[in-house]
């Protein structure tokens, strides 16, 4: 059995995600030359045709895109918004009620080595692919992908996500609670028929007359109520016993039919 995860209702239900978070940070201001510097420098390293936001973002950038001044790479600032650049120009985010990943893929050698050296300086996992002149960087857990969002400064889509992401989990709990609960009254349901047709024959053979008074009557209550729990087996017995009672005697009755 398996539950269905619901939809997260949003103004924005038609965009793709990676849509919703490409629109979110490029729509942010960025005031100092340096700063714009560093974002313009993570637009244009990947070695990926520049467009859509990208394009946008990089026009804003356009008083400092041709300067020869180091690009700030600290981990505080600059290298935040060189990712931000580097994924407007050639990343991309999965729908997190599918899968929880983030991709970039640039061209340049280069570029792939500055954004490793960024996500393993703010201890987010990566993984990484070569797929002909492409060089993959990928985040696939949820932790990963939640504080890349968080770095590049998508807020909102970050909210999103773990709204999402704790959707999933809750009814990943109850879809493991309920086939846990299916399999054990399978099981139970099984033994219990298995015990039902060994005490039958029991009951059926000459070795009926040689039990004691007690397993006998126990033996004839389990097959006059054969959908009763062992307690409510017991309660039926004269006079009443237990549980653990009732199971040792159905126990017993088990063992003498299994070694006839």
């Amino acid at each position: 059995m398996r539950a269905n995860l619901p939809g997260t209702a949003d103004g924005n239900s038609d965009k793709s995600f990676s849509r919703q978070v490409r629109e979110e940070v490029a729509g942010l201001n960025v005031k100092k030359p340096e700063d714009r510097r560093s974002l313009a420098a993570g637009l244009m390293m990947p070695g990926t045709r520049i467009r859509g936001e990208a394009e946008e973002v990089l026009c804003k950038c356009k008083d400092i895109k041709n300067t020869d001044q180091k690009v700030a790479l600290d981990l505080q600032n600059g290298a935040r918004l060189f990712l931000r650049g580097a994924f407007l120009a050639c990343g991309y985010v999965t729908d997190p009620k599918q899968a929880y990943r983030v991709e970039l893929r640039p061209v340049n050698s280069e570029a792939s080595e500055v954004i490793t050296g960024i996500l393993s300086g703010l201890d987010i996992p990566y993984s990484e692919a070569q797929r002909g002149e492409i060089h993959a960087v990928y985040i696939s857990s949820g932790d990963g992908v939640s504080d890349f969002l968080g770095i590049i400064g998508a807020s909102s889509c970050r909210l999103t996500f773990e709204n999402i992401r704790i959707e999933r989990e809750v009814y990943s709990d109850i879809n493991r609670a309920v086939n846990c609960d299916s399999g054990n009254t399978g099981r139970q349901a099984e033994a219990a028929v298995r015990r039902g047709e060994l005490i039958g024959k029991l009951l059926a053979s000459p070795e009926a007359e040689k039990l004691p008074k007690s397993l006998y009557e126990a033996a004839v209550v389990h097959q006059q109520n054969p959908g009763a729990s062992i307690a409510e087996l017991g309660s039926m017995m004269n006079p009443p016993i237990g549980k653990s009672g009732m199971n040792h005697r159905l126990t017993r009755l088990l063992e003498i039919a299994e070694g006839m």
